[in-house]
């Protein structure tokens, strides 16, 4: 056989198992064990998945319903009972939030002679760099996620997108999955607290339990979380019981870091370390960060009901360009039942 054959086999075989279908037929998908290890991955690696309340949504848009108000209660007295006085009605407010499916979706061409010339284990490395990224999306879609375009970009808390000063800024090309949701950090709706642009502190932390009111009840529905360079504080902290002290039964979410008042702690890339003193990026202040503390059972996670669009990864050939392509596609959704179950510890020290 001669090595043009061999080498034309070699890429359609590694192709083949890429694709789980023959070469040519296109629009193929990868096996579904592949769809199911990525899936794994992305949810096992994003703490936020395993933290928050998930909807199956069946149709595109969803309206949730919440509590806008309360029952009131009375007393009863006995002369109200011998006459029959019913207390005052109070009934239950409602209100509600939508929730619509949105698309991310990646395009990635991969040369034949990937494959063709001895690299070993390109499934393998596909495979773990799709969830990796994807996680990575999904936890700042969740924390950083800001609908705002007003003034070219630059009112959005991630600032316009530069690529020198600010790559981690939005336009309508670049990181364009943030503009997606209004996520925690842009719907905080509890009474912020200012940290004076020094390190986190433990009388910061219990100024936002406060923040929170009737939502802070439940130490076990909270959670923290901070970027990496306040980690290194807490972590010089006598109050933060680690991971290893939590004992056999504890269930242990990556990324977390610890307890806290009874309160997890996680740490995050996903949170900025170069925001100014009020929360957002401006190009100017750079070397502030922020961190938030909210109840978990007020963000929702919606995830299609119909299998093909809740994750797949189309594959398309392209001779005439000497490759292949594959589409990684994920439907979600993302809301925020109470926003007053969110708190934001903005102007923190990232020194």
């Amino acid at each position: 056989m001669s090595e043009e054959i061999q080498f034309e086999e070699m890429v359609e075989k590694v192709k083949a198992a890429l694709a789980g279908a023959a070469s040519g037929t296109g629009g193929t998908m990868l096996p579904t064990e592949t769809i199911e290890e990525i899936i794994q991955l992305v949810y096992s690696r994003n703490y936020i998945r395993g933290l928050v309340s998930a909807l199956p949504m069946s149709r595109q848009t969803v309206e949730v319903p919440k509590l806008t108000g309360s029952i009131s209660y009375h007393g009863m007295s006995l002369s109200s009972v011998e006459s029959g006085t019913a207390p005052g009605e109070a009934s239950h407010s409602t209100g509600n939030i939508t929730m619509t499916l949105k698309t991310l979706i990646a395009n990635i061409p991969i040369g034949n002679y990937l494959v063709a010339y001895g690299v070993e284990g390109l499934l393998n490395v596909l495979r773990d760099d799709i969830a990796s990224r994807l996680a990575f999306v999904e936890e700042q879609m969740f924390l950083l996620g800001n609908t705002t375009t007003t003034s070219t970009y630059a009112d959005n808390l991630n600032g316009a997108y530069h690529a020198s000063t600010n790559v981690s800024g939005v336009n309508a090309t670049t990181n364009d999955y943030l503009l997606q949701f209004n996520g925690l950090l842009k719907s905080a709706g509890a009474t912020a607290v200012d940290g004076g642009g020094a390190a986190l502190t433990l009388a910061k932390i219990r100024e936002a339990m406060v923040n929170l009111g009737v939502y802070a009840d439940n130490r076990d529905d909270l959670a923290l979380v901070v970027p990496r360079v306040v980690e290194a504080q807490l972590l010089g902290l006598d109050q933060l019981q680690t991971v290893d002290k939590y004992g056999p039964g504890a269930t242990i979410l990556s990324g977390e870091l610890g307890r806290i008042y009874g309160i997890r702690v996680f740490a995050s890339n996903a949170l900025r370390t170069d925001f100014n003193a009020s929360g957002v990026f401006d190009g100017t202040t750079t070397n502030l960060t922020t961190a938030l503390l909210f109840n978990t059972r007020s963000p929702l996670i919606g995830n299609p009901t119909v299998a093909s669009r809740r994750f797949s990864i189309g594959f398309e050939d392209e001779p005439t360009k000497d490759r292949f392509v594959l589409i990684p596609r994920e439907d979600i959704a993302f809301g925020i039942r109470y926003t007053e179950a969110v708190c934001k510890i903005y102007n923190l020290s990232t020194a």
